[in-house]
């Protein structure tokens, strides 16, 4: 007995079936490529991502590492400038900004007087009467006791104020404690910080590494701030003395004691990486340097 194939008709409702169950299957198996294919895209997309933030990450702090050896360089032709002045380079392709600053040419939040507190607001932008103000708030903000300066702040103004904190009555531990002072804003801070240390307790900034701000603030001119800038760039300032002329040349930054902050950015393809090191120069070569922050 033979068996003959069952011929199948256009209207065998189980022949429909089979037809839809296996457009369905096509369908569903469809959507699962679909599925792995996106997913396996963002997966690529994320490790790209992902391997980009890395070298800029290296990039960037590269730059800090090249800062610090030149900092520790004895050949001057390899010295770097220690006023803020910029250097770029390149690792691997990625390109790198470098600024390497001096805290000692910035003003001390608890070593300045405050006639330089004074001219640092004034050079900020502040009207003479608010300047007094904010210097009279910084001095209130530092100093232990409750007794207050003419335009100064204590405990009882903060609250009259609404902040639920007073000032420390003791010195800055960070500038940016500064922002905590009443009546700072995020603007004049943001004018201010590039200018301000609590790192040098030195009732001056020296004038060999002050950015032009400071200079403004030591009640400098436009015209003595050009002079200064233009005989720095000709490396014809002493560090100790600020001395000008042709003798007078910039000598070594690694001075023991002395502390530096590195500024290192690397930008690619639309990505920034910024790191900041201060770090404290102690003179030995076995530990040439104390990192006192990293950000």
């Amino acid at each position: 007995m033979s068996l003959k194939p069952r011929a199948v008709s256009k209207n065998d409702p189980e022949a429909g079936y089979a037809l839809v169950l296996v457009l369905v299957g096509i369908s569903l198996l469809s959507l699962i490529v679909v599925s792995v294919l996106k997913i396996s895209s963002r997966s690529v997309q994320d490790i790209s991502a992902n391997l980009a933030r890395a070298k800029l990450a290296c990039a960037a702090d590269a730059g800090v590492s090249e800062a610090e050896l030149s900092l520790v360089d004895l050949r001057p032709s390899m010295r770097w400038p220690i006023d803020g002045t910029p250097r770029y380079v390149k690792f691997d392709a990625v390109p790198v900004k470098i600024m390497v600053e001096s805290e000692s040419g910035k003003i001390d939040l608890n070593g300045a007087n405050r006639d330089l507190i004074v001219g640092l607001f004034a050079a900020a932008g502040l009207d003479q009467t608010s300047a007094n103000t904010m210097a009279d708030r910084v001095l209130d903000w530092r100093e232990f006791g409750n007794l207050k300066r003419l335009n100064g702040a204590k405990a009882p103004d903060y609250r009259a104020a609404g902040l639920p904190y007073g000032p420390r009555d003791g010195p800055f531990q960070s500038i940016s404690e500064l922002q905590l002072v009443l009546g700072m804003t995020p603007a004049l801070y943001n004018e201010l910080e590039p200018a301000i240390t609590v790192y040098n307790e030195l009732p001056s900034p020296q004038m060999q590494t002050a950015s032009p701000l400071v200079l403004q603030a030591q009640g400098m001119g436009k015209a003595s701030i050009e002079a200064v800038l233009s005989a720095r760039a000709r490396g014809e300032i002493a560090p100790e003395t600020g001395e000008q002329g042709p003798n007078a040349v910039m000598q070594i930054p690694g001075l023991p004691g002395t502390v530096f902050t590195i500024l290192s950015r690397a930008r690619f393809a639309g990505r920034v990486v910024l790191r900041r090191e201060t770090v404290l120069f102690t003179g030995n070569p076995k530990n040439p340097f104390w990192i006192l922050a990293w950000d």
